[in-house]
């Protein structure tokens, strides 16, 4: 029996990391809750397995798999602009993922703050935990003492 519990929480744990990761996607222009004073609303939240990349990006990324959330701050005609949405390339190497859609031709002073440490992590500065995601995180800590305990 010991062992039915533990195969259930190993694939409890698997199928909650099987999903993509998730991000606040919106546009401080259309949503003032979006811009600096960051307020988290339900429509905000995307699972960034569903979304597909930039087609000004597709040729140059090796997989359309989303990889992290992006914060982007910039100017365009004199107006602040913040955009939070997901990130798609390497995490490491934001050349490519960074960067902007060549038919924004008045951009100026552009930042790209990229993330991949955990869900909806491109918030504001102070990030907002998901209640979701410490549960996942407190379940599997039970999960690894107990089968500590098992075996």
């Amino acid at each position: 029996m010991r062992q039915y519990f533990l195969l259930f929480g190993a694939l409890i744990s698997l199928l909650a990391s099987a999903y993509g990761i998730r991000c606040y996607a919106c546009e401080s222009v259309y949503e003032a809750s979006c811009g600096e004073d960051f307020e988290v609303e339900n429509h905000f939240k995307y699972d960034c397995a569903f979304i597909a990349p930039p087609r000004f990006l597709e040729n140059d990324l090796s997989s359309p798999n989303a990889t992290a959330c992006l914060k982007r701050v910039f100017r365009e005609n004199g107006v602040r602009k913040i955009v939070r949405g997901c990130y798609f390339g390497e995490v490491n190497a934001t050349d490519v993922g960074c960067r902007m859609d060549p038919t924004l031709t008045a951009v100026q002073n552009a930042t790209c703050h990229v993330c991949d440490n955990e869900n909806y992590c491109n918030a504001a500065d102070a990030v907002q935990r998901n209640p979701v995601d410490m549960w996942k995180i407190a379940s599997s800590i039970l999960l690894f003492l107990l089968a500590t305990q098992l075996l």
